[in-house]
């Protein structure tokens, strides 16, 4: 017995369900509201935010980083996969439709659901039931029909032009959403939770317009060079009128300035209230990077960290945040899109091996296989092979360091030396008890050469 029919058995055996669906009628009808989780269409606050400008740099890096990221397609698992180079998923995930790109679509999805926590497709079939085109549709016109028999009945998409909804089959649509464990048919938007610190950052960015265009703002002092002097009113107008005559301008900054009488400037500072001003928005711009995983430095945030660090932030970022959400959506292709396909099962996956900052710098790749190399678990042809490289008659072997030796086995000790070298060794060792170096006599007979006896030679110039 599936999940769903132990559901609705059990919703059978109440004695006053609550309603026979798992789902209420409006719902199956009009379609489940998401709107507690997200923002519906024309929400004011949606259109504020989305122009942001810390919740646009942190969705905006977030879309251009994942819509970077090449989607392929695979049959088989494991080291016999193969990659699918042609055909219909090939040829639709290529081309999404006449208008829209790759790239475009999937940096929509990411926007998307950045802002609304969803994504979808609707699939364009041929006559024989093929997916042929994919089509975005914003998430805000789409409402998801709850289904007690087949979880999803349907989903329902009004029109922009205020047309009648038009209604889709679950075959029809490819729905991404982040998980909401409160209601598990409404995506958990980060927007709603960033809403709080983006719109604290917007008051205050409001705020300090408003001090700018109402308030009073002084650029510096000019007094008397003692308190017991005074200007007069001719005298503050006409020096008031010199200066801005003489230093307005960019042309006239840095000049010298010659008076006629005492005077003493004073710079106006910087005011408490004004630092706190500057402290707050970085507070906020941290908030909204943290709901959606961005390191702040990545966004010109660094009082507390410097450009050295750089390539480790975007570290962070790949590996905590956007690995993670694109293996959650390349698995509900996998899930959602690639079974409209006949024909063997397909799996989708994302390729990052052109994301600079997860892969290995130079120096740490040639440090591990150089390792690999020295402990023998790589040989050098094969190292070769690996970069294009032809291989050498004495790549195959293990160039073990003079400091180690090979064992025999889990229970043997190390050997001092390779049985080859044994070998070498105990004839290197029968040849030296041969042979006298101090008389130069095999201990079994003397050595001559060209006739002329070696022994005799040595005792004749002893003599």
């Amino acid at each position: 017995m599936s999940f769903l029919d132990r559901v609705r058995q059990r919703h059978q055996k109440l004695t006053n369900p609550v309603s026979e669906d798992l789902s209420p009628r409006s719902e199956t009808r009009y379609g489940h509201d998401p709107f507690r989780f997200m923002h519906s269409e024309g929400s004011s606050f949606l259109d504020r935010a989305a122009t942001s400008d810390d919740v646009y740099a942190v969705v905006n890096l977030r879309a251009r980083l994942m819509s970077g990221l090449k989607l392929r397609v695979y049959r088989g698992t494991g080291s016999g996969r193969t990659e699918v180079t042609n055909g219909p998923a090939y040829e639709l995930l290529k081309h999404i439709n006449p208008f829209w790109t790759p790239r475009r679509l999937y940096r929509m999805d990411e926007l998307s659901l950045c802002l609304w926590g969803q994504s979808f497709w609707a699939i364009e079939k041929d006559q024989f039931g093929t997916p042929i085109e994919i089509w975005w549709l914003k998430p805000s016109r789409v409402r998801v029909v709850p289904d007690a028999k087949g979880y999803i009945k349907g989903y329902i998409y009004e029109p922009a032009n205020g047309g009648p909804p038009i209604a889709f089959l679950p075959d029809e649509i490819v729905w991404f959403r982040y998980p909401n464990p409160l209601d598990e048919f409404s995506p958990l938007s980060p927007l709603v939770a960033a809403q709080r610190a983006a719109e604290t950052g917007s008051a205050m960015l409001d705020s300090n317009r408003n001090l700018f265009d109402k308030g009073l703002q002084i650029g510096g002092f000019v007094t008397p060079s003692s308190d017991v002097k005074t200007f007069t009113k001719e005298q503050a107008d006409d020096l008031e009128a010199f200066l801005d005559n003489r230093f307005r301008g960019a042309k006239n900054a840095h000049k010298w300035a010659v008076m006629r009488f005492e005077a003493q400037f004073k710079a106006a500072e910087v005011t408490p209230k004004d630092a706190e001003f500057a402290q707050g928005m970085n507070l906020t711009l941290r908030r909204v990077c943290n709901v959606y995983g961005v390191p702040s430095p990545l966004l010109n945030d660094l009082e507390f960290s410097t450009l050295a660090n750089l390539r480790e932030l975007h570290q962070f970022l790949w590996a905590d945040t956007l690995v993670p959400d694109a293996e959650l959506r390349q698995e509900e292709i996998t899930e959602q899109l690639l079974p409209m396909f006949s024909g063997r099962p397909l799996h989708a996956e994302f390729d990052f091996s052109s994301v600079s900052a997860l892969q290995e710098s130079t120096t740490s790749v040639w440090d591990r296989e150089r390792q690999q190399i020295e402990v023998g678990s790589l040989r050098i042809n094969e190292w070769r092979e690996k970069y294009g490289l032809p291989p050498v008659p004495w790549g195959n072997a293990w160039w073990a360091p003079v400091n180690k030796s090979a064992v025999n086995g889990a229970t043997a000790t190390p050997q001092t030396t390779t049985p080859t070298e044994e070998v070498q060794t105990d004839q290197a060792e029968e040849m030296m008890s041969m042979l006298d170096l101090q008389t130069l006599e095999f201990r079994h007979g003397r050595f001559a050469l060209n006739g002329h006896s070696l022994s005799g030679r040595r005792r004749k110039g002893n003599e």
